[in-house]
């Protein structure tokens, strides 16, 4: 635990779960690899404070930013110079009730022209991840309708995010890419510039030094 900020095991001891105490462990140690990857800050000089709404951010490095999200085993971080947000789900049954609260006409629509109960669980998460990634990177979190935006999903060219606010051209600011992981889980990034493939990293490497790693390709 040398390496856990104070924080970090501040909130650990909240946790119940022993396995939501371990994932709270390799999320921060994995944030930890990822900034000292990206920025060269050593592990140890990397610290963190809260940011707005209870956020945390990192104070040093600084222009350095990152976002965590984690489902079921898996722990996803995203690090970048500018605003970024991540989110991964795992692909499962929904009911079509939940997309007609959360969703725009034109996102349901998209769901209904499924051809299959798979690909209608897959365009649903895809959706989904969209929109909590771009709540998270613009920080605005559920203070904002989710309905207030819509996600479009286009086989050949990155998915389009458009908004029913006059004079707001998200567009032209959010970019994304979405990754099928081991075929059970949608993982979206939403950032202000083209993103880097994703790197899976074995938690082994916590423990050993060794990189065991694996990239995917956006879908």
């Amino acid at each position: 635990m040398s390496r856990i900020s104070k924080e970090r095991i501040v909130r650990i001891k909240e946790y119940r779960k022993q396995e939501d105490k371990i994932r709270s462990v390799f999320a921060e140690l994995l944030v930890r690899y990822a900034v000292n990857q990206f920025s060269g800050c050593s592990k140890q000089e990397i610290k963190f404070c809260t940011g707005i709404n209870g956020k945390p951010r990192l104070m040093t490095p600084k222009n350095v930013h990152f976002n965590l999200s984690h489902s079921g085993s898996w722990v996803v971080c995203v690090v970048d110079n500018e605003p970024v947000g991540i989110d991964i789900e795992k692909i499962q049954d929904i009911e079509l009730d939940v997309a007609q609260q959360f969703f725009t006409q034109k996102e349901c629509e998209f769901l209904k022209l499924s051809k299959n109960s798979l690909e209608r669980k897959k365009r649903f998460f895809k959706i989904w991840t969209m929109k909590e990634c771009f709540l998270k990177a613009v920080g605005e979190g559920l203070s904002r309708d989710l309905s207030s935006f819509s996600i479009e999903l286009n086989q050949n060219r990155y998915p389009k995010i458009s908004t029913t606010s006059e004079g707001e051209n998200l567009n032209c600011i959010w970019k994304f890419k979405q990754y099928e992981i081991d075929n059970d889980y949608i993982l979206s990034v939403a950032d202000t510039r083209k993103t880097e493939k994703v790197q899976m990293v074995d938690s082994q490497i916590f423990y050993d030094g060794a990189v065991p790693s694996t990239n995917y390709p956006e879908v």
